[in-house]
């Protein structure tokens, strides 16, 4: 047989394994390296070379560009939950569910994704977020009988336009290609607020439809909500806090201008916020919880950060293999517009791997020169690929799924119709509007 097709065949399996492993629970880093040893198998290499020469380098490399991000993201949200400003924006936002006699339930599901965009956007990783609206949504959804399975619909607020569309979002998403195509975190925001449009617009629609068709089935809290119920500590119930607005979000707006006015580096910003949120709510105060923030923010960051960098080290693996060639080939050979060999290569990775982030650093290690040699400008391709890469995130066997359902006590069967519709079938009608747009030249 063929050597290259040989390799070829192995690189597929070895995918397979990984996506396997991962959706099993294996820890990606033995997922990875087993698809390591099986590359290396079929394309006649050694196996420890590619793992000490190969994986292990791209792994530390991905580890030293990405960790001072990881952590400052991870300490920034510590900030926004010690002061309290994470629980006070999200009451505050709660508050406005009541104020909509007769649209009660939609307006507590719309508070939901309002909570988790604010959140999303202005920093909080997508881990953290459901921690705490979760809470508050449990209290809201219990008081105004509002199906617990809607709350899945959430992911409106924290997988679409917030993490790959919106320009000037510090989510991991949005950051990555920067170091790709030389761009910064605002790149062609014309095309990224069309798109945020317009997957707005679908979500919009969906929620709408789905609370509808709830309260015409006169459908509650139960049955969706019997597990959380039966499985909840009142000691997690959180208590309001009431908080001037404007220092709440003190730290988020310093963070945003830091990275996207002044055009900082996103760490510097990060940091900006953090520091700003500590001394609006007066250091004194405030001192005694910056060590243990530290500590937990370093094991927050460690988690995530392993896991995009074990990817990373096993993309640069298919990469060296000789069947690599095949996909180069099988890329040119994609019919129509150069935009739609991005939107098939990224969204392969995105679906693989189950996560936006670790599929755009798997494909951009492997394609960015060729992408870039598409003629498509660099801005364009920054936008473009954050865009596709949240396509196909948001499969079951994704690790962020799989925690927040895990939280909320919510079954696929009950809640993953929302996650499908808003997350995936939501984003790939704005994957294609995009595609539209930069074809016919919009680029900016």
């Amino acid at each position: 047989m063929n050597p290259e097709l040989l390799s070829l065949i192995g690189i597929i399996l070895s995918v397979f394994v990984f996506v396997y492993g991962v959706f099993k629970g294996i820890h990606i880093v033995a997922s990875t390296l087993l698809g390591v040893v099986i590359v290396a198998l079929f394309s006649g290499s050694n196996i420890m070379q590619s793992i000490t020469k190969v994986w292990a380098p791209k792994f530390g490399g991905t580890c030293q560009a990405y960790f001072l991000i990881f952590f400052f993201s991870a300490l920034f949200a510590r900030a926004l939950g010690d002061t309290g400003a994470a629980n006070a924006i999200a009451f505050k936002l709660a508050k406005l569910s009541r104020m909509w006699p007769g649209h009660e339930k939609l307006m507590a599901v719309l508070c939901v994704v309002i909570m988790q965009s604010v959140f999303t956007y202005f920093g909080v990783s997508v881990f953290v977020v459901t921690f705490t609206v979760m809470y508050i949504a449990k209290e809201l959804f219990t008081e105004l009988d509002v199906p617990w399975r809607l709350y899945t619909c959430g992911a409106l607020g924290t997988s679409t336009f917030t993490t790959g569309m919106l320009p000037g979002s510090p989510q991991l998403t949005n950051l990555i290609p920067m170091e790709y195509f030389g761009t910064d975190p605002t790149a062609a925001p014309v095309l990224g607020i069309v798109c945020s449009l317009v997957v707005i617009a679908f979500g919009l629609w969906w929620i709408n439809f789905s609370v509808k068709k709830a309260e015409a089935k006169n459908e509650g809290f139960l049955p969706s909500g019997e597990a959380l119920l039966a499985s909840w500590d009142e000691s997690k119930n959180v208590k309001a806090v009431d908080l001037p607005l404007w220092k709440c979000l003190v730290g988020p707006i310093v963070l945003f201008i830091v990275m996207n006015v002044i055009k900082l580096d996103p760490i510097i910003a990060m940091l900006a916020g953090t520091v700003a949120t500590y001394l609006v709510f007066n250091p004194i105060k405030q001192k005694d919880k910056i060590k243990p923030s530290i500590f937990t923010s370093i094991s927050n960051a460690a988690g995530p950060l392993i896991a995009l960098a074990a990817a990373s080290g096993f993309g640069g693996v298919v990469a060296a293999a000789p069947g690599f060639g095949y996909v180069i080939s099988a890329l040119e050979s994609i019919p129509g517009p150069p935009a739609i060999q991005v939107a098939v290569s990224v969204n392969v990775a995105a679906a693989f791997s189950a996560s936006s982030s670790t599929g755009l650093r798997l494909t951009l290690d492997m394609l960015a020169e060729r992408f870039m040699s598409t003629g498509i400008p660099a801005a364009a391709l920054h936008r473009l690929s954050s865009i596709v890469s949240v396509c196909l995130d948001d499969l079951p066997h994704s690790p962020g799924l799989a925690n927040a359902y895990y939280l909320t006590k919510i079954s696929y069967k009950d809640g993953y119709i929302n996650n499908f519709m808003i997350s995936i079938v939501g984003t790939f009608i704005t994957m294609a509007v995009a595609i539209v747009l930069i074809s016919l030249g919009l680029t900016f």
